[in-house]
């Protein structure tokens, strides 16, 4: 059990937040351990386990736990509209405030990798490694759905808000049930099992309340409370019904991935993320943003981003048919993929 206790001045700070894909990634690395909710989420594990390889199932028990238990990226990092952008702000936290938040985990770890030691320490190099493989967690684990994950979420965010304006806070802390309770000024969580707050009754203390929905949360909301944070983040199950479940999970022909490994040789030269751009339009020749940010994994605002810089360099060129803006490799492009392996050398 745990009480939110709420004084006239908190209820006027609480809000509803999408914190994004770095969130939504953490969360479901938890969720691909867990055996509950097979109706929901059993095609899902069955089909994205065996892709969560190389360092993700050494980050998926680093950072979260089965039985309990969830590293506090969420207000560490806070809301982040796209991968890029969560694991940029993760891997520029202060190393004080990382080591403090990686602290909480248990001392010995018999499962933990050397690596990730070093990640606890707040190391450069282990930290910028964490981030990377929770890019590569996110496109094999949420980036093939994310287009529909987030318009579920924008829907769930906007049905609070409008109960919020019509009948205020108490209207939306209300529909909560049956995951909490709201006994003004009391908010519960029947079945909230804490860790590093132990206390059942908590208070916030003039600090925000951000409730933030997700489609990996469940079935109790978890509370993240950093001592070094201005703002609490409550995040509640978001996803309850199989038949929407089966809508998300569905598999679309937009959200194929990148075909092949991307060398680290290119990733080095271009940085991850525009590596998997440029190799996606070399896979996938004449095709929109839209399309390349399905196909790589990050969002349109990103997918855009990262184009018009490949094509400053000269690497893509930018074509219209009709109203579409479709982007292509030029020789440039293929000559430097071709170098780095990333083309079969019959193209």
């Amino acid at each position: 059990m745990l009480r939110f206790h709420f004084t006239a001045e908190d209820l006027a700070l609480v809000r509803v937040t999408v914190l994004g894909p770095l969130a939504e990634t953490q969360l479901s690395l938890w969720n691909l351990q867990r055996r509950d909710g097979k109706a929901l989420f059993g095609g899902w594990r069955v089909r994205t386990g065996p892709l969560v390889t190389s360092d993700g199932p050494d980050t998926a028990r680093f950072l979260s736990r089965p039985a309990g238990g969830l590293v506090d990226l969420f207000t560490l990092v806070g809301a982040a509209g796209c991968m890029d952008e969560g694991v940029e702000r993760l891997s520029s936290t202060p190393d004080r405030r990382l080591r403090a938040e990686f602290a909480v985990l248990p001392p010995t770890d018999r499962w933990r990798a050397p690596w990730l030691t070093e990640a606890m320490h707040a190391e450069l190099r282990a930290v910028r490694r964490l981030a990377a493989a929770l890019q590569d967690c996110h496109r094999v684990a949420v980036a093939p759905y994310w287009g529909r994950i987030h318009q579920h979420l924008d829907g769930e965010v906007a049905r609070r808000g409008r109960l919020m304006v019509e009948g205020g806070v108490g209207a939306l802390l209300n529909s909560l049930r049956p995951m909490a309770l709201w006994k003004a000024p009391v908010l519960e969580i029947p079945g909230y099992r804490p860790l590093v707050h132990p206390e059942a009754d908590f208070h916030l203390a003039g600090r925000p309340l951000v409730l933030a929905p997700s489609v990996f949360c469940g079935p109790v909301p978890q509370l993240f409370a950093s001592l070094r944070s201005d703002t609490v983040v409550m995040v509640y199950p978001a996803l309850n019904n199989p038949v929407e479940a089966a809508g998300l999970w569905a598999p679309s022909a937009d959200s194929r991935q990148v075909d092949a490994p991307v060398p680290p040789a290119l990733s080095a030269l271009l940085g991850r993320t525009r590596a998997v751009v440029l190799c996606v339009i070399a896979d996938h020749p004449a095709c929109t943003t839209t399309q390349l940010a399905q196909r790589a994994g990050i969002s349109p605002a990103s997918a855009s981003e990262h184009a018009t810089t490949l094509r400053s360099a000269g690497l893509t060129t930018l074509t219209r048919e009709r109203k579409a803006a479709l982007h292509t490799l030029t020789r440039f492009g293929l000559a430097l993929l071709n170098y780095n392996g990333s083309v079969p050398s019959s193209t």
